[in-house]
């Protein structure tokens, strides 16, 4: 799960990275904009937070049953921030991007799903296929929350 904080850090990004610039309607003002900023980035922190907390319960000597357990933790903590990247008042600029990074969270969020069903009734197989169903989701998630960053950052520049 260490690759899932990857996930954070480049969410976090988004704050470090933008430069605002004034518009002059108010979905679009330097305001509207710095509030965006904020509100993805603390929905970012709390998911952060929560994902540190979680992926210390996976361990070596966990059951099947636990980490079942810990992945559903996982996956509510992703519905969390999906929804709270839902609610945020975005910007028209970055409004395809920003749906962007929420698809890629929300693809996320079913893909730890398959792997926790996996876990239902395990075997080595299938324990090895959720391991693997787990880190190849992570994997794409970060090339497409990269993107969706890169996109947020570049129309936050040039606005």
């Amino acid at each position: 799960m260490s690759r899932a904080l990857k996930i954070l850090s480049l969410v976090a990004l988004l704050v470090g990275a933008v430069v605002l610039g004034a518009c002059g309607d108010e979905t679009n003002s330097r305001e509207a904009k710095n509030t965006y900023v904020r509100e993805v980035n603390a929905a970012q922190m709390e998911f952060a937070t929560t994902v540190r907390a979680v992926s210390r319960r996976i361990t070596p000597k966990s059951s099947a049953g636990q980490d079942r357990r810990t992945l559903a933790r996982f996956e509510a903590a992703i519905a969390d921030v999906v929804a709270k990247l839902r609610a945020v008042e975005v910007p028209q600029d970055v409004e395809s991007e920003h749906e962007q990074l929420v698809e890629a969270m929300s693809g996320f969020g079913s893909e730890i799903n398959k792997a926790t069903d996996a876990l239902r009734d395990p075997d080595t197989r299938s324990i090895a296929e959720a391991q693997r169903s787990i880190a190849s989701a992570t994997e794409t998630v970060n090339g497409q929350i990269d993107a969706a960053i890169a996109a947020i950052n570049s129309k936050l520049q040039q606005t």
